[in-house]
């Protein structure tokens, strides 16, 4: 396992945690970081087999007059460029290995809109989308975003200390999540290793929630039909969906 960690003072923890994984220090947003992390992880094992796209930010949260431009900017980097770039640098290793698994964790507002936290809403839905094209430009590849949850983590519990003024009603929600714990992180990860395991390549291209989403029975019903995608629901769609009785999430 090889990981980049933008927080030095986290190192000793995690080696201890996985003293076999190799740890590279770098930032996400920096390109040389990027590129040095994956030459690093290749001198050490001389293949990738998977990328998951697991950094993120919150980025600035109010409404669009409220912004700082900036910010707005540093969110997309981080939540959809970086995933992107990273995967641009490893594709030329799953060329030559004729094999390769890109996981990217998708986020609240990918799906719906998201008032307050636009910029981190747009980066993930950007990220989503993107993925959901690469299953069909690389379709000797496995390409798949999902769903972690509203997890307890460093992110909810900076939502929790922002401004109800600001946010409005999820300050509540990161609250009681923080108090009484947020969904099970552990759905999430065997759902990542099962990806990375299986491969299923009918899920290639689709978001899957690791909470709500029955993986298992929807990789061996093999529908080919645009479930667990960004669509717009229209005639079109509806006909379609009318002619199967598969899963029914959109």
């Amino acid at each position: 396992m090889s990981v980049l960690v933008r927080n030095q003072g986290a190192l000793s923890e995690l080696k201890v945690k996985f003293p076999e994984a190799f740890f590279c220090i770098g930032d996400i947003k920096n390109k040389v970081d990027c590129e040095r992390w994956v030459n690093e992880t290749l001198k050490r094992w001389n293949r990738i087999d998977n990328l998951i796209n697991n950094a993120a930010m919150t980025g600035p949260t109010g409404k669009l007059e409220e912004l700082n431009f900036s910010d707005f900017e540093e969110t997309l980097q981080v939540n959809f460029l970086a995933p992107i770039f990273l995967t641009q640098l490893v594709l030329p290793c799953f060329q030559l290995q004729k094999k390769g698994t890109v996981i990217n964790l998708s986020g609240g507002g990918a799906t719906a809109p998201r008032p307050f936290f636009g910029p981190y809403g747009a980066s993930k839905c950007a990220l989503v989308r993107f993925t959901e094209s690469l299953a069909l430009e690389y379709p000797e590849f496995n390409f798949y975003s999902i769903a972690p949850g509203a997890l307890k983590t460093p992110m909810m519990e900076g939502i929790s200390k922002t401004s109800a003024d600001k946010i409005g009603k999820e300050q509540d929600e990161a609250i009681h999540r923080m108090k009484y714990g947020g969904d099970d992180p552990k759905k999430a990860a065997q759902l990542i290793l099962w990806l990375c395991q299986n491969q299923p390549r009918i899920l290639s291209g689709k978001l899957i929630s690791a909470k709500w989403d029955n993986y298992l029975e929807y990789s061996l019903n093999n529908p080919n039909i645009p479930y667990w995608t960004l669509r717009r629901v229209d005639e079109a769609l509806i006909k379609t969906l009318s002619k199967t009785d598969g899963p029914h999430s959109c």
